[in-house]
């Protein structure tokens, strides 16, 4: 009877025993199955945050993308506009400028030219270049050049105006209402205020 006391109490030993080594392992496995779903939490936590991440860069170098593109395009058309309007400006210059010149004001101003020209170009050997329409004043010009010049016609030269050449002096005085105008549309694009940034 008493052996089997002993055998009873051993086996009353062994199954406390056995029952906090279950108990323990059930917390082990617990604690170790909460650490790994943390751990897969937070990498895919990660995971998701990398991808939006890279997500919203690509959406912003998209929409950067086309805001250049636009912003382009908007520059190209502001730049047509801007081009349309000083082609009109000047256009209407020059159709003005074109009625000048059968004015008695533009013969004034042909000798004012002339005479200018006269006294920069002291060398003999000028050559005075007129447009074709200008032919009529010839005479007129060579006066008031008080020198003897030549006269040519220039059909680069549109509106009006003198053109001087003297080789031997190595210079040109250029006195058209073309290169004035042309200059004028120079000065015009940087001083109008029709940037484009």
């Amino acid at each position: 009877m008493q052996n089997t006391s002993k055998t009873s109490n051993f086996l009353k030993a062994i199954n406390k025993y056995a029952a906090e080594q279950r108990k323990e392992i059930k917390t082990q496995a617990e604690k170790f199955r909460k650490y790994e779903l943390q751990k897969v939490e937070a990498e895919v936590l990660r995971d998701a945050y990398y991808l939006i991440q890279k997500e919203m860069a690509q959406m912003k170098k998209g929409i950067s993308s086309e805001v250049s593109k636009i912003e382009l395009e908007k520059r190209k058309e502001l730049f047509e506009k801007r081009k349309v309007i000083m082609d009109e400006v000047f256009k209407k210059a020059e159709d003005k400028l074109l009625k000048f010149t059968k004015t008695q004001e533009y013969s004034t101003l042909m000798k004012k030219y002339v005479s200018s020209i006269s006294e920069v170009l002291k060398k003999p050997g000028t050559v005075l270049y007129i447009c074709k329409r200008d032919k009529k004043l010839a005479d007129e010009v060579k006066e008031t050049f008080g020198r003897p010049c030549k006269i040519e016609v220039r059909e680069n030269i549109k509106i009006g105006g003198v053109m001087a050449v003297n080789r031997s002096m190595s210079m040109v005085v250029d006195e058209t209402i073309d290169t004035k105008l042309k200059d004028q549309k120079e000065w015009f694009a940087e001083n109008s205020k029709l940037n484009i940034f």
